[in-house]
C-alpha cells in the first residue's frame, strides 16, 4: 500500500512554491472560502506547502480547494489521508458494467480488497432485476 501519510501536503506542493503555478503569496490571496469567507493566512499556506500541521475545518478545506482551483472534494479526500488516515476509493477494481457502477469504501489506508471481505461480498452481491 502506498504512504497517504502526507497527501495534502503534496497536492499543495503540486501548485505551490518555486517554479509552480502559484508563489506562496498567490496561493494565499486566492485561498478563501466562497461560501464562509473564511481564508487562510500567508502562514498557514506556508505551513501547508512545507508540510507542517495546521487546524483543518470544513472551511479552512473548501479555501484550500479555492486557493488551487480545484475540487473541493479532492482536497477533502487528500485531507483524509493525511489527517485521519482514510482512503476512499475502489479497493476491488469494480467493474462498472451497463449501468457505470461506481464503487467507493472508505477504509484505512493500510487495508485492501482482501481485508474486506464481508464488503467485497456486499458489492458483488446479485441485484434485483426491475
Amino acid at each position: 500500500m502506498p504512504d497517504h501519510s502526507d497527501a495534502l501536503t503534496r497536492l499543495v506542493q503540486q501548485h505551490v512554491g518555486a517554479g509552480r503555478t502559484l508563489t506562496i503569496r498567490d496561493f494565499a490571496q486566492a485561498a478563501v472560502d466562497p461560501v464562509s469567507g473564511t481564508a487562510i493566512s500567508k502562514s498557514t499556506a506556508g505551513n501547508l506547502v512545507q508540510g507542517h500541521s495546521v487546524k483543518i475545518t470544513p472551511e479552512v478545506l473548501a479555501a484550500i480547494a479555492a486557493g488551487l482551483g480545484v475540487p473541493l472534494a479532492q482536497v477533502q479526500l487528500a485531507a483524509m489521508r493525511q489527517y485521519v488516515g482514510v482512503v476512499v476509493d475502489d479497493p476491488f477494481g469494480t467493474d462498472p458494467g451497463d449501468d457505470d457502477t461506481v464503487v467507493r469504501v472508505a477504509h484505512d489506508a493500510d487495508r485492501g480488497a482482501e481485508d474486506m471481505p464481508a464488503v467485497r461480498a456486499f458489492v458483488e452481491r446479485p441485484r434485483p432485476t426491475e
